[in-house]
């Protein structure tokens, strides 16, 4: 029997996102992936200049926050989440596989066009700022960023992940 993995990670550092924005686009030594797949089988769908984690974070949390009632805009704490790492799979069998054990492309799938819009429609299109499929592993899986802002621009990982939200 198959399992779907849905994975959440908060990023409230610098150095967190950094990380996080070497590994996903193979800026590391990644033990794990092959380096002759990476680069024909490894997709960034959005953030296809491949700018760090928390740039992103803080363009968007800059565009999209909301304004105090005196106007000026709200401040975002020092312990805050700015993004949420999302990882999105499957168990190994069940991506269909050729005669050499590599599991099939999935770049024109169905499987990671529906992932997308699901992000998309669930956290808000322009909180998703990053969404990469990865091949170059055993098992094809999907790295997605999300920035935490609610429909009235609050900054809230708490709101949009927790057991109640997540569960949905």
């Amino acid at each position: 029997m198959s399992t779907v993995v849905f994975r959440v990670a908060k990023i409230k550092t610098k150095s967190a996102a950094q990380g996080k924005t070497k590994h996903n686009y193979r800026l590391m030594d990644t033990p794990n992936a092959d380096a002759e797949r990476t680069a024909t089988l490894n997709k960034e769908y959005i953030n296809s200049g491949q700018v760090d984690y928390w740039s992103l974070a803080e363009a968007r949390i800059e565009e999209g926050i909301a304004k105090t009632a005196r106007g000026k805009p709200r401040t975002v704490r020092d312990d805050q989440v700015r993004a949420v790492e999302i990882v999105l799979t499957a168990s190994p069998e069940w991506f269909k596989r050729g005669p050499d054990g590599q599991a099939e492309d999935m770049r024109a799938s169905k499987w990671v066009a529906d992932n997308l819009e699901f992000l998309k429609k669930t956290f808000g299109e322009k909180n998703v700022v990053s969404f990469t499929l990865h091949q170059d592993e055993k098992t094809p899986h999907i790295h997605a960023v999300i920035i935490p802002l609610t429909e009235k621009g609050h900054l809230s990982a708490d709101k949009i992940f927790n057991p109640e939200t997540l569960k949905d």
